[in-house]
């Protein structure tokens, strides 16, 4: 049962994920709000790129500070949820005009910060709900039902509000208010399914650290670094350099079909309901074959085949079928990744450290991941969102490299 509560957290934050981040929020963004898909890309990257340099700075703290409190785990990703669906509601009040592109920036800013904050304790608590054997499983379950259940969500914003000439509650189209209102859906949908896991999910982390004379910062630096790399550290490294590519597939999809291959509001949804559909098959596969094999080799070919489809996207495809048909390989090994990294880092860490160690996790993920949207957002706005897409099959590359430099345990 403890897995089903566990998995119904990536169900519920994964319509954020799809419509605010990904497909309907910042497309709207740039094409009615900027009003030019191209500057409205870049603007949307670089935003990304800030919230991910303040989540590496505070992570490490805040997951350092929920170890050493009874309880602590759940309790702060009980407060960042609810400040996210709080702030999630501003974007109704993006309206489509020039003079809010500063205001949607800030409430896309403040909202993924708590989203991602967020995520740092609900990673932290995969190892309270499942045996070490099976966290592969539990990993691939949530991140599948998060793919899973973002195809209802997906379908009741493309037929209620979308697609009908009238849509529900009759929002006026031609201020965008069915898009706007988008938001509310999120926020329903993510506080419905993450109920159990906030009210229900028992915290065993009962040994919180009580000496706060323990210098945080000095039980950070050790976790990576003992006169050398540790485990955790060569692993961390890896990740940052991966991650920001994935930070920038997952953040300018939308906008990159939309400028590149003229996909409209329909279409857009459309093909993430397919992406999710095969992501979901994806990653159930990728779970099991995680606790069959590792982590680290399910990562390394996860990378290669990531890299693969970015060239092919980025430079082959003319079309929207060979674009579809990237998009649909992509999500095979988007969650899978994802999902392997998560197991990867809780096999490493002890139930004492599992905050500051998911902390440390986020702040890899983040502390260069304004490197991957400013390397793509600045070469978007130099040359071309194909150009700017390309550009992060750089970080792929060394991600493998350093990658191959984590020894391997099982």
């Amino acid at each position: 049962m403890k897995k089903i509560i566990y998995g119904l957290y990536d169900l519920a934050n994964s319509s954020y994920s799809a419509i605010i981040i990904t497909f309907v929020i910042s497309t709207y963004f740039a094409r009615q709000v900027v009003g030019d898909i191209q500057l409205g890309a870049a603007y949307w990257q670089w935003t990304a790129g800030v919230c991910g340099l303040i989540i590496a700075v505070s992570g490490p703290l805040l997951g350092s500070i929920a170890d050493r409190q009874k309880g602590g785990l759940v309790y702060f990703l009980r407060v960042f949820t609810f400040l996210c669906l709080a702030i999630t509601c501003l974007f109704w009040f993006a309206l489509p005009s020039v003079d809010y592109i500063f205001f949607t920036l800030i409430v896309f800013l403040l909202s993924n910060y708590c989203y991602e904050i967020a995520q740092v304790f609900y990673n932290s608590l995969l190892k309270q709900s499942a045996p070490l054997k099976e966290l592969g499983k539990t990993s691939g379950l949530g991140f599948g039902l998060g793919y899973l259940g973002t195809v209802p969500i997906l379908l009741i914003v493309l037929y209620f509000f979308i697609l009908p000439e009238k849509s529900l509650f009759n929002l006026d189209k031609n201020n965008f208010e069915h898009v706007r209102f988008t938001s509310f859906v999120v926020v329903i949908w993510f506080f419905i399914f993450s109920i159990p896991i906030l009210f229900k999910f028992s915290d065993q982390n009962q040994n919180a650290q009580q000496n706060n004379s323990i210098n945080i910062f000095k039980e950070l630096f050790q976790m990576i670094w003992q006169k050398k790399f540790t485990v955790i550290g060569k692993f961390l490294f890896a990740r940052m350099l991966y991650a920001d590519a994935l930070i920038v597939l997952i953040s300018g999809g939308g906008v990159f079909a939309t400028g590149v291959f003229g996909y409209n509001f329909q279409e857009i949804i459309q093909m993430a309901i397919a992406a999710n559909i095969v992501a979901f098959i994806g990653v159930i596969i990728g779970g099991y074959l995680n606790d069959k094999f590792s982590s680290k080799k399910i990562i390394q070919v996860c990378i290669t085949a990531l890299i693969l489809c970015v060239v092919f996207i980025s430079m082959i495809a003319q079309t929207k079928m060979q674009f579809f048909f990237g998009v649909m390989v992509i999500s095979i090994f988007l969650g899978t990744i994802q999902s392997a990294s998560r197991v990867m880092m809780t096999l490493l860490l002890d139930s004492g450290n599992v905050g500051k160690g998911f902390g440390l996790f986020a702040f890899s993920g983040r502390i260069t991941s304004f490197l991957g949207p400013l390397l793509v957002g600045t070469m978007t706005f130099l040359f071309s969102q194909r150009v700017g897409l390309l550009s992060c099959v750089i970080l792929f590359i060394l991600g493998f490299i350093f990658m191959m430099k984590v020894k391997e345990d099982g």
